[in-house]
């Protein structure tokens, strides 16, 4: 490797799964550094055969190796060496390997240079349709006890949406858990994002519990659940909205009662005062 005037470490985003997702930046840098950090080689030479990048050095810097390596890499940053580091896929340290490397070359004073890109967390939720304006809760992998994902998640506001990568293998496990904790909350899917078989759904924790009954969900799976709605006092629940969403739902020929639960779903109140306003209609 090549010796550079200064040591800069920079932190790219690769693609999610499309590969013309790259940016042209990322292109550039990966073309200019001496070392690249894949926490997946194999993944990032497809990369690399796709866009014919530069002959350069490409190590794995994995979860279990990244604190063993550290010290080295760092030492060629010192050196003068600019180096890369990416992750599978999507930006790095969004529950990927890096953060301590990261962190020690700030504390010394090393140049960090952020390259960003895509992300699957931000790209699930600029589809997911919940409102989004007081902010959002992103909680990473869940683990795979029970009992753990309750200790993780106890105390977290529950008013705000909540974003989660959920392994495939442990989805239908995971969804009974968060079932139990949320209820039968609001949820958006999205599966498989940029690729082939990409899935972007509304639904609710109880629905995707029954689907996965009859189907075995694949794929890289991000799950929003929609935060909690505050319970409207009965007064102040508007009478026009319900209209509105009475008109709605009587098209589809369920009873009264059926539309009251619904709507009451709708506005995080009880079923049997929302009953008590259709029984005028």
């Amino acid at each position: 490797m090549l010796q550079s005037a200064q040591g800069i470490l920079y932190v790219v985003a690769l693609p999610i799964g499309n590969l013309k997702d790259i940016t042209l930046r990322a292109l550039e840098v990966l073309n200019s550094v001496d070392l690249i950090l894949s926490e997946d080689t194999r993944a990032f030479l497809r990369l690399k055969k796709a866009y014919n990048l530069k002959p350069v050095r490409v190590e794995s810097f994995y979860k279990e190796v990244e604190r063993e390596k550290e010290e080295k890499i760092i030492s060629y940053l010192r050196e003068g060496l600019k180096v890369a580091l990416c992750s599978e896929a999507g930006t790095p340290l969004l529950s990927d390997p890096g953060a301590s490397l990261v962190k020690r070359a700030l504390i010394e004073g090393i140049k960090v240079v952020p390259i960003p890109g895509p992300s699957a967390l931000t790209t699930a939720l600029s589809v997911c349709g919940f409102d989004l304006t007081q902010g959002f809760i992103f909680v990473g992998f869940l683990p795979k006890k029970e009992k753990e994902i309750q200790q993780k998640l106890s105390g977290i506001p529950s008013t705000l949406p909540l974003v989660t990568f959920i392994p495939p293998h442990r989805f239908s496990s995971t969804l009974r858990v968060l079932y139990e904790i949320f209820g039968d909350r609001e949820v958006c899917l999205a599966k498989e994002l940029t690729k082939v078989h990409e899935e972007i759904c509304r639904t609710t924790l109880g629905d995707l519990i029954k689907r996965t009954e009859n189907e075995e969900i694949k794929g890289e799976i991000t799950l929003i659940i929609e935060g909690k709605r505050e319970v409207q006092k009965r007064n102040e629940i508007s009478t026009d909205e319900i209209t509105k969403l009475y008109e709605e739902l009587r098209k589809s020929g369920i009873k009264k009662k059926e539309i009251a639960q619904a709507i009451a779903k709708r506005l995080g109140t009880k079923p049997k005062e929302i009953y008590e306003i259709l029984k005028k209609f």
